[in-house]
């Protein structure tokens, strides 16, 4: 049958069963292999969970280094199945792709092309393979999306403490940020009426905002009559820069972006203070500093990981780990703020070169931003044939490469350091490729038009639903490319 004459319904069914099948083979490879199907990070969980049902602190387990929240939802694995957590992680995964379709479909894509999109993640048997396997990475993936769904559909409250709860739980989304704050524009309007706090502000910034404009058009006027004697007179050229630097500011934070920042941030300090409350600077170190100074020495893709392991524990490597942050951080901001109109690529692009420059990037990363490539792939130029198709080879076969010095290292206890390495260099070689590819043949499409409505700019909505119609079963947010 093929995928046009499938339903969301179908895939979605068939998605269930193909993992539903992996976690009994998994429970079945468990208890007659030795090479074991689940993830040792899931019986981390686990006993972190059962720390916390004797009222301990999950923290006395040792290599937890997640947040208490995470264990908390997992103590049914202690009292009712162990595999529970599994499917909590199976139930986030299908939900990535629920909430896939759905912004996809918002956008203007016919439902039955939305299907093939939307195929890439939950037909994934790497994505299925993952979560399957107890990792945690679909609950992000799932607070993420969630986060740009609840936003396209003007739920700004709920998208605030979507995208707070998700940095509390790892704080690498806190990078979105950046991309989420320059799309609350002005073309998002008023999601939501104001407290009188936010009208205070706001009066008082328009007030700021002329005194600063009337100056610039007086200084203006007076370089546009005088001749360059005159041009002592003018205000100094340093205040002048300062000036209009403030007025930017001001002029970028509006009510709605200072609104985003402060509800999301109340909810992730909400939390934060709730589990320091309980676990204290345990809390902090395990779940939040750990992972900004973490370093890790063991093989893994990072192209930093051979000079870690060999400087680890001098001086050297402090400094390692301080001049690999400062590229990851100009690179990832810098793309959050040049791209954020167009949030899905923004959010893409900076999550894929946060994990490629990373100091230590394993497999499980990887469904940090796939879980993305869906909503990036529609405004693509890139043709399967044949530059598509080289991406895709390059991608898989220095990854192959990594992974076959790996096992002889891992399983055949050879010294494959050195070659471990080169394939690493070439691995975030073809990374970096991808990434100036995809910039470079990307359309750049804002999400929300001048009437402040969902740009239909995958298509035309269903063939038998007309613009109007879609727009109001959709309270009126989303407008035609032509109607603009």
């Amino acid at each position: 049958m093929a995928l046009s004459d499938v339903s969301f319904r179908t895939l979605w069914l068939a998605a269930a069963a193909l993992r539903i099948i992996l976690l009994v083979y998994g429970e079945w490879q468990d208890r007659h292999f030795v090479v074991k199907y689940t993830d040792i990070d899931y019986l981390v969980f686990t006993d972190a969970a059962r720390h916390i049902t004797q009222g301990e602190s999950p923290y006395n387990r040792a290599t937890y280094r997640y947040t208490p929240l995470l264990a908390m939802l997992l103590t049914p694995n202690i009292y009712l199945f162990q595999a529970f957590g599994k499917c909590i992680f199976v139930g986030a995964d299908l939900l990535v792709g629920w909430l896939l379709h759905r912004i996809l479909t918002l956008r203007g894509m016919p439902s039955k092309r939305a299907l093939l999109y939307t195929s890439l993640w939950l037909l994934n048997p790497m994505v299925a393979n993952i979560s399957t396997r107890g990792n945690c990475e679909s609950i992000l993936g799932c607070l993420v999306l969630g986060t740009m769904y609840l936003l396209l559909i003007r739920h700004f409250y709920a998208a605030c403490a979507c995208f707070g709860l998700a940095v509390h739980l790892k704080i690498y989304p806190v990078i979105y940020a950046a991309p989420f704050l320059v799309l609350l524009d002005e073309k998002y309007g008023l999601p939501v009426n104001w407290p009188n706090m936010l009208w205070t502000y706001e009066r008082l910034r328009i007030q700021v905002l002329r005194l600063y404009l009337d100056e610039d058009e007086k200084a203006d006027d007076v370089l546009a009559e005088d001749d360059n004697d005159r041009l002592d007179n003018l205000v100094d050229k340093s205040s002048r820069v300062l000036s209009r630097a403030l007025r930017h500011g001001l002029m970028f934070l509006s009510p709605t972006r200072v609104s985003f920042a402060v509800v999301s941030a109340a909810v992730f300090f909400a939390l934060g203070g709730l589990m320091y409350s309980m676990y204290e600077d345990q809390f902090l170190e395990c779940t939040y500093f750990y992972h900004v100074t973490r370093k890790d020495h063991r093989h893994n893709f990072s192209v930093w990981f051979y000079h870690i392991y060999l400087t680890f524990g001098s001086n050297e490597d402090n400094i390692l780990g301080l001049l690999t942050f400062f590229p990851q951080l100009v690179l990832v901001m810098a793309s959050g703020f040049a791209f954020g109109k167009d949030i899905f690529f923004a959010c893409f692009i900076q999550t894929f070169l946060f994990v490629t420059f990373n100091k230590v990037c394993t497999s499980q990363y990887f469904m940090w931003y796939l879980c993305l490539l869906p909503l990036v792939l529609p405004s693509t130029k890139i043709s399967f044939r044949w530059l598509g198709l080289c991406l895709i080879v390059c991608w898989v076969v220095t990854q192959a490469a990594w992974l076959y010095f790996a096992y002889h290292l891992e399983f055949e206890g050879e010294n494959t350091f050195f070659s471990l390495w080169l394939a690493g260099l070439a691995f975030f070689g073809s990374n970096c490729w991808i990434v100036v590819e995809l910039i470079n043949n990307h359309r750049f499409e804002n999400v929300f038009g001048a009437s402040g409505r969902i740009r239909w700019c995958w298509g035309n909505g269903e063939p038998k639903q007309q613009p109007s119609d879609a727009s109001s079963a959709n309270n009126g947010h989303m407008v035609p490319p032509s109607s603009l």
